[in-house]
């Protein structure tokens, strides 16, 4: 039974990168702002726009951008020391948030010390790498699942057997009926390590002895070689092959960090539990159901009391599953996956992945990541932005009050935000011929011709099966022809106007006319808005306040310097002050 661990630490690398978003703040770098004594880091700043996929047209742009984003960082951290000075670090919702992201954290550490750590390439490494990709290759392979088959592949191909043949009779390769075993031409580093150490060094025309990798053992074909033509420089290819390398032994020290987990936690599987539920469902259910014999790898959790559902199914050292928990994650999983409760092994690979999560926590407790500088870090950071976030939306505000008064007012000062608008509903003919859209124009006279006229002629794609019926629009969806029908009484042919190249006739189904929404359905409304707008100013003036109290000090050379002008090619105003 395959299973797919590294699957699951994948996903759970992804979350611990999102986590260490919030979950982190260097104190290493250089200054960019002092709140206080809190410092803000440029590196902060940049890891929050890397993170964003911030992209920028020149250095003023991202100058700029990084001066706006500084400036929230400076009230951000106001806003913890505010919240400190409230002793929110004790409010409940700060205590339950903090206590519901600590296994996430611990497991960051966890991810960044066994995994991201021991993934960094060294400079030399780097090169090597780049100096590697000077070539690339033509290849063709088959893929199997044993190495006697491979070993029969081969066989076949000394005896004259042609390659593509055997791909298409032998490989599990997804792509090998449309292929033949064809992978293209590719560099150094698109290939699996095995994969690639093998076949950069054969020759055209040479064929691999079988070749193990994660996917099955291959038999590698070299159709060509070539020199790469036009690479980027080293200094330019640097960081891409860098973050290259990193990605490729993540995966392969996930996959191994995996294994030795299963090894250290092997999973019990508790026979007795597992022998209840099989006579449960012997009890329950008929021997055949629908002409099927009854199954044995599942049982409805309804049918089981809480006395039952706490049976514990599986052990390891630290931990154990239910068989209540057990069946809860079963819903995850295709029927035909889940074991039986009498195949043991099967049930111990199961169980193994849905545990990971806890058996991670287990480990990084025991090498002690939740004793950590890292981990506290991440901690008491998170901790203090849920403090902030608590100021800034409850203790603030928290005198606002909005009265009836206040919302009538708003309500009959604001009569455009309670009317819906305009609307017409529109019959089109599109067509790319002025003079053929003149002619529809003055001689269609009833809305039967138009639908008739649209169902063979308007180009408007998907209309001509609706008879060019538009539905009712809007200003926004459509503004030339909105105003064109706002020309015309219901029931009337306009037109023609020119729209992107092509000439446009309407007809006027119907005028919907603007209608102003009661008092009482928009009152909610209107007090969630008058309550945000007061708490919006008290913010702002609580803001000013507190820049009156605390000193606040920002490194606008630091911040400047940190713009690598190199990169743009437009000159800029850029300058470097403070």
């Amino acid at each position: 039974m395959r299973r797919n661990t590294l699957t699951i630490f994948l996903c759970l690398a992804a979350v611990l990168i999102s986590a260490a978003v919030i979950g982190c703040s260097t104190q290493e770098g250089r200054l960019a702002a002092k709140v206080g004594d809190r410092k803000i880091m440029v590196e902060e700043v940049e890891g929050i726009l890397s993170r964003a996929g911030a992209r920028f047209a020149t250095a003023d742009d991202e100058l700029s951008i990084k001066r706006e984003l500084l400036d929230t960082l400076v009230n951000q951290n106001l806003l913890i020391i505010g919240a400190y000075e409230h002793n929110l670090e004790k409010h409940d919702e700060v205590i339950k948030a903090v206590q519901g992201e600590e296994i996430k954290f611990l497991l960051d550490v966890l991810f960044e010390k066994e995994i991201l750590e021991k993934a960094i390439p060294t400079e030399a490494e780097i090169k090597d790498w780049y100096n590697s990709m000077d070539v690339e290759i033509k290849a063709s392979h088959i893929v199997v699942d044993s190495e006697s088959t491979a070993l029969e592949v081969l066989q076949k191909l000394k005896e004259g057997v042609v390659f593509e043949e055997l791909a298409i009779q032998f490989s599990r390769d997804p792509y090998v009926s449309r292929d033949q075993g064809d992978l293209g031409w590719f560099t150094w580093g698109k290939m699996m390590d095995n994969f690639q150490n093998v076949a950069f060094k054969m020759k055209p025309g040479e064929i691999s002895a079988p070749v193990k990798t994660p996917m099955g053992y291959h038999i590698i074909k070299l159709v060509d070689r070539r020199k790469v033509e036009h690479r980027p420089g080293y200094s330019e290819m640097k960081d891409y092959v860098r973050q290259m390398i990193i990605e490729r032994r993540k995966g392969e020290l996930m996959q191994a960090y995996a294994k030795k987990l299963k090894e250290k936690y092997p999973i019990t599987v508790e026979k007795p539990t597992c022998e209840f539920v099989l006579n449960k469902l012997e009890f329950l259910y008929p021997e055949t159901i629908g002409g099927r014999p009854r199954w044995r790898n599942n049982i409805d959790p309804n049918q089981l009391d809480l006395d039952e559902k706490a049976l514990v199914l599986g052990r390891y050292t630290g931990g154990q599953l239910t068989i209540g928990t057990y069946l809860d994650n079963l819903r995850r999983v295709a029927p035909d996956k889940r074991p039986d409760f009498d195949h043991y092994d099967s049930l111990q690979e199961i169980i193994f992945e849905m545990a990971f999560m806890d058996i991670l926590a287990v480990e990084a407790r025991e090498l002690g990541y939740d004793e950590s500088k890292q981990y506290k870090d991440k901690v008491r950071r998170f901790k203090e932005l849920a403090m902030a976030d608590v100021m800034r939306n409850d203790t603030i505000p928290a005198g606002v009050e909005v009265n009836e008064g206040e919302v009538q007012e708003y309500y009959d000062t604001h009569p455009e935000e309670f009317t819906t608008p305009l609307r017409f509903s529109l019959l089109e003919i599109q067509v790319a011929d002025e003079n053929q859209a003149n002619t529809y124009a003055k001689t269609i006279r009833t809305e039967e011709e138009f639908k008739r006229a649209a169902s063979a002629e308007t180009q408007r794609p998907g209309k001509k099966q609706v008879g060019g019926d538009l539905g009712i629009i809007t200003k926004e969806q459509f503004p030339e022809l909105y105003d064109l029908a706002g020309t015309v009484l219901t029931g009337r042919i306009a037109g023609p106007v020119k729209i992107g190249g092509k000439y446009s006739v309407i007809w006027v189904k119907q005028r919907i006319e603007p209608v102003r929404q009661d008092f009482t359905t928009v009152k909610r409304s209107v007090i969630d808005k008058l309550t945000k707008q007061k708490g919006d100013a008290l913010y702002g003036q609580w803001i000013a306040d507190m820049k009156k109290r605390i000193p606040i000090e920002i490194y606008e050379n630091v911040v400047s310097e940190s713009v690598d002008k190199s990169k743009y090619t437009q000159p800029d105003s850029t300058k470097q002050t403070g």
